[in-house]
């Protein structure tokens, strides 16, 4: 008996330090314990190391602020202040591009003039009108979402939308490029966009949301149109068995090894009254990821995810709700699934696309740090996070990287 209890307990600190103290043994339901990473924080403000996350003007609706991470370096867009900011991962400001008009000039950065010398930390003016989303690619180069003004705006009878919103490019010093629209590089602005994802191959893709439904455009490198795929609100993919069920989408984003698109789709079951014989209700059935085909739009894959059940104690007979997770992203070969719980706890499951298996993850977040978020997953699983609190603008990681291999058993 000694001995096997020494035998598990050993196993158990031999997987900890595997996964370089990130993990614990396991808890209920196979529960890992991921420890964080505390940054650094910024404050409140109008200066150009500050974030204005609220619209410290007063004026609503607040605009977005998004987040990427790419080999330890941090990139925010922060709508607000009309600015994107870029930084070590010490908090040290290095770069700045700014809109002059809605920001005091900077005093740690050192202007940029034209044909000047840009090495060094630097901040160059650019008339932002409402940054948000946010990518990098391996080279650096910084995409950024920003609306046109409203001369430039148009109506799309075929899509039903407005079309308002360009990507932008700026070179890792921060100096202005050129836009993406529709069809490239100075094409038609966007409809509303709603995820912007850099490929391992350096493609962009926007995806944007329409009246109908969805629309995902791929571009090279150098900013020429691949392809152009259109997913229907009305044409949902369905899976064996749910030929009934109502389909609801559940998030689109980038296949990371940049062969297409990943759909993750939600369906529901109507519940029927069985006196009236009149509907009731609806109940979470399940969830299913589709892989779509980059160049046609064909579905090529697919594969049904679990569902996520409470972690909260049930009081007795009780039944666990199954319902469906948040698709947070796909890095190194897994999805990235979340949900937060009755327990005041974040959790994460990571769904592995090659051999199906899951592992679920438990991430202290705590309910003073939720008054804003925004997160970015790098290529290789860092999960990056900035948490607002009331005070402050906290920016932490969690090393999914280190456990996405196989270190935990």
């Amino acid at each position: 008996m000694r001995q096997a209890m020494w035998v598990r307990l050993t196993g158990c600190i031999a997987a900890v330090v595997l996964a370089a103290s990130l993990s614990a043994c396991s808890q209920s339901r196979d529960v890992v314990r991921l420890q964080r990473e505390q940054l650094f924080s910024l404050g409140y403000g109008v200066l150009e190391d500050q974030l204005n996350l609220f619209n410290l003007d007063g004026k609503a609706p607040p605009q977005k602020t998004r987040l990427a991470m790419r080999d330890g370096i941090f990139f925010i867009a922060n709508g607000n202040a009309a600015k994107v900011l870029t930084l070590s991962s010490y908090g040290d400001l290095l770069a700045m591009v700014y809109n002059p008009e809605r920001n005091p000039p900077p005093q740690t950065l050192q202007p940029s003039t034209e044909g000047g010398d840009v090495r060094g930390r630097t901040a160059r003016p650019y008339p932002f009108s409402s940054p948000g989303e946010i990518a990098v690619d391996s080279r650096r180069t910084i995409f950024v979402e920003d609306r046109v003004p409203e001369t430039r705006r148009s109506y799309d009878d075929a899509m039903k939308a407005s079309l308002e919103y360009v990507v932008l490019r700026f070179s890792r010093d921060g100096e202005y490029l050129d836009y993406l629209g529709q069809e490239g590089v100075g094409g038609t602005p966007f409809p509303h966009l709603s995820g912007l994802y850099i490929t391992a191959n350096d493609e962009c893709v926007v995806v944007s949301l329409t009246g109908q439904g969805w629309m995902a455009f791929r571009f090279d490198q150098g900013g020429a149109l691949i392809s152009t795929i259109r997913i229907k609100r009305d044409d949902l993919p369905r899976p064996p068995g749910e030929t009934d069920a109502i389909a609801s989408m559940g998030g689109i984003i980038a296949s990371p090894d940049g062969t297409g698109i990943i759909v993750k789709v939600d369906y529901y079951e109507e519940i029927i009254d069985a006196e009236t014989h009149t509907q009731a209700g609806i109940e979470y059935s399940s969830s299913w990821a589709w892989i779509m085909d980059g160049a046609t739009g064909a579905y090529v894959d697919r594969f049904e995810l679990p569902a996520f059940e409470s972690m909260v104690e049930l009081e007795k007979d009780e039944k666990p709700v199954p319902r469906a997770w948040e698709l947070a992203g796909a890095a190194a070969g897994s999805l990235f699934l979340s949900a937060a719980d009755g327990d005041s706890s974040t959790y994460y499951g990571l769904f592995d696309m090659r051999t199906k298996a899951f592992k679920l993850f438990s991430l202290r977040i705590d309910p003073d740090e939720l008054l804003y978020t925004a997160f970015s997953l790098s290529p290789e699983g860092i999960l990056s996070a900035i948490l607002g609190s009331a005070y402050e603008a906290r920016f932490v990681w969690w090393r999914f990287d280190k456990v996405i291999g196989g270190l935990l058993p």
